[in-house]
């Protein structure tokens, strides 16, 4: 989800992974930036929807992606700090498989992608990046992923947690100046007091290691993170969390082209809502362990 959270959860991953979440660099412009991950295979003029790419796309023999390789587990650097990984980076796999040409990942700057998609320097920015209004006056969205905020807890869910309404009256611990520290301020936290269930009581940090010792340490019954970036912070935590309840504020992430071309937008649709209906898509999001992220259809700018 993209408010702050783009820059500051992924903080979380990096401390519990060891540093596997490597910060991305951009490279100049120009040429695609260092670093980056194609699909395997060349060209396939056999595949089911090469025809539909538009001509520039067959003649370059690939699509060139922008993305930020710092927010696991979405897209980050491997442990040679120079492979792209993630879910983002399967994700287009799998869309080049169907579409005949690779997906080739470069690495840069997270605010400068939209810019770069709409200079032509990338085809496209796939980086979980939120489907917003205010983007959609600049590239279009191919929506292909719901992220929004869950609770991570201690492992064992010590305090029966089942929903954030379990919440109220509680003290949770979370990173300043987040969505999710919006979204207690100005919705869950008003919604308890109204109810009379009492107060949500905010531990709030700079860093979201802090916020996780306090979990750890019993001095917060939950936290609230990002649904991706908690799920593989659980994971990468040895046992010491895990993730409960559904996601609330669910809002989709977009594969984000230039407005100009409607035909690579088209084709990228296309190719999602293939790898949707033959069922690779939701095994993907299995592999990931976030099937609450599923889209039901590809969609263009559906986000609000």
């Amino acid at each position: 989800m993209q408010k702050l959270t783009r820059v500051l959860a992924p903080l979380t991953a990096v401390v519990l992974a060891g540093g596997l979440a490597a910060c991305g660099g951009g490279g100049a412009a120009g040429a695609p930036a260092a670093g980056g991950a194609s699909a395997s295979g060349g060209v396939n003029t056999s595949a089911p929807l090469y025809a539909q790419l538009p001509q520039a796309v067959k003649d370059k023999g690939s699509i060139q992606v922008g993305t930020d390789a710092a927010y696991a587990p979405m897209e980050y650097f491997d442990t040679d700090g120079k492979t792209i990984i993630g879910f983002d980076k399967d994700l287009g796999t799998l869309l080049g498989a169907k579409l005949g040409v690779p997906v080739v990942y470069n690495n840069s700057t997270f605010d400068g992608l939209i810019t770069q998609v709409n200079s032509k320097r990338f085809d496209a920015a796939i980086t979980a990046m939120s489907d917003t209004p205010e983007r959609q006056k600049e590239v279009d969205f191919v929506d292909y992923y719901l992220s929004g905020t869950v609770m991570i807890v201690k492992a064992g869910n010590p305090h029966g947690l089942k929903s954030v309404d379990d919440l109220c009256g509680q003290t949770i611990a979370l990173q300043r100046g987040t969505v999710q520290d919006d979204y207690v301020t100005n919705d869950l936290d008003p919604t308890c007091q109204k109810a009379g269930k009492g107060k949500v009581n905010v531990l709030a940090f700079d860093h979201e290691s802090e916020a996780m010792l306090q979990i750890q340490q019993d001095r917060a019954v939950a936290g609230l993170q990002d649904y991706p970036v908690a799920v593989y912070s659980a994971k990468q935590s040895a046992g010491k969390y895990e993730t409960v309840g559904d996601q609330v504020t669910a809002a989709p992430l977009g594969i984000a082209v230039s407005k100009q071309d409607t035909a690579l937008r088209d084709a990228l649709r296309a190719a999602l809502q293939s790898v949707i209906e033959d069922g690779s898509y939701a095994k993907l999001l299995d592999t990931y362990g976030t099937p609450q992220s599923a889209v039901k259809e590809a969609s263009i700018n559906g986000g609000h």
